[in-house]
């Protein structure tokens, strides 16, 4: 759903937004959700620096943007795993190749399972709390 959703803008940016600024254009709609992404870490952690090194990836250089995201990916994946790990202990692991690959689409994914594990839990329907109850 994000992708598809990331592929609409930027292809509404194509369709509506002058050639001569598409290349930057193009960029700041592909670095909409992972800024998003960046400011909600920092809503959980104030010591978060992925999102200053997002910063300075948009108003760098193509090739040294991209060195950047690359390194604010790894970023927020030490972040997410220091949350959630450390503070809220769940147990959360991320795949170092699937996040170089996959990225903010890896996160999401795994965000929305965390979302879901909590919610079992709230609710008290969690796994491990079924088969206590049943046994």
């Amino acid at each position: 759903m994000l992708a598809l959703a990331v592929l609409s803008a930027e292809g509404m940016v194509l369709w509506l937004v002058p050639r001569h600024y598409w290349g930057y254009t193009l960029n700041v709609v592909a670095a909409a959700w992972p800024l998003y992404l960046c400011l909600w870490i920092r809503k959980l952690d104030e010591r978060s620096s992925s999102l200053y090194w997002a910063i300075a990836s948009l108003v760098t250089s193509f090739l040294f943007s991209f060195l950047l995201w690359i390194v604010v990916i790894f970023e927020i994946r030490e972040e997410l795993l220091e949350h959630y790990n450390r503070r809220e202990p769940i147990g959360l692991r991320l795949n170092w190749f699937l996040t170089l690959l996959f990225s903010f689409l890896y996160f999401q994914f795994e965000l929305n399972k965390v979302s879901r594990e909590k919610e079992a839990l709230t609710s008290g329907l969690a796994p491990d709390a079924k088969t206590s109850v049943s046994a």
